[in-house]
């Protein structure tokens, strides 16, 4: 019965080691800056991403102040994936209203849109009436293990707009400086 237990605790393992190597999460990380890159090569060679890895282009130039860590925004919004699979979007319905957070508060896995590193770093380069298209790889996205419709290490194009902006409210003691 021990030879039997034993035979089985060792085919279980064995199999869910190989089984690990089809999901290598450095090869799958691998692939994804490839495709990512090889995207950015022959659709916009002009664009060089920044220092968090976001590739942003201004499509639209807006007005106003420039959007600040805190404040309130509303944003028309859609996203797919590099090729060309529509995930989520807001079309020009109903706007997704959002505070804009410091990406570094933000973790490397978002579970909504309003959680992307990627979006939030891109908000505060806006004004309102800004159109911008966002291309970002999976750390500034949905992470390794993906998200509703999305896949993990899914590099994705955002195309955003602002409608509103709302500028957060400074408390009254550091308005009296």
């Amino acid at each position: 019965m021990k030879r039997i237990v034993t035979g089985l605790i060792l085919t279980f393992f064995a199999v869910a080691f190989f089984a690990c190597k089809d999901n290598d999460f450095e090869k799958q990380r691998e692939n994804e800056l490839k495709k990512l890159d090889e995207f950015i090569r022959s659709t916009y060679p002009e664009l060089e991403p920044n220092a968090t890895g976001l590739y942003y282009k201004e499509l639209e130039q807006g007005t106003g102040d420039t959007i600040k860590i805190g404040d309130e925004v509303q944003i028309f919004f859609d996203m797919w994936t590099l090729d060309s699979t529509h995930v989520v979007g807001t079309g020009r319905y109903e706007p997704l209203e959002m505070r804009v957070q410091h990406p570094s508060n933000l973790s490397s896995s978002a579970e909504y849109i309003e959680q992307l590193r990627s979006l939030n770093e891109a908000l505060t380069y806006m004004q309102t009436g800004t159109k911008s298209l966002l291309i970002f790889d999976s750390q500034l996205g949905f992470g390794q293990y993906g998200a509703t419709g999305v896949g993990g290490f899914t590099p994705l194009m955002m195309e955003v707009e602002v409608y509103k902006v709302y500028p957060a409210e400074i408390p009254e003691e550091e308005e009296e400086d």
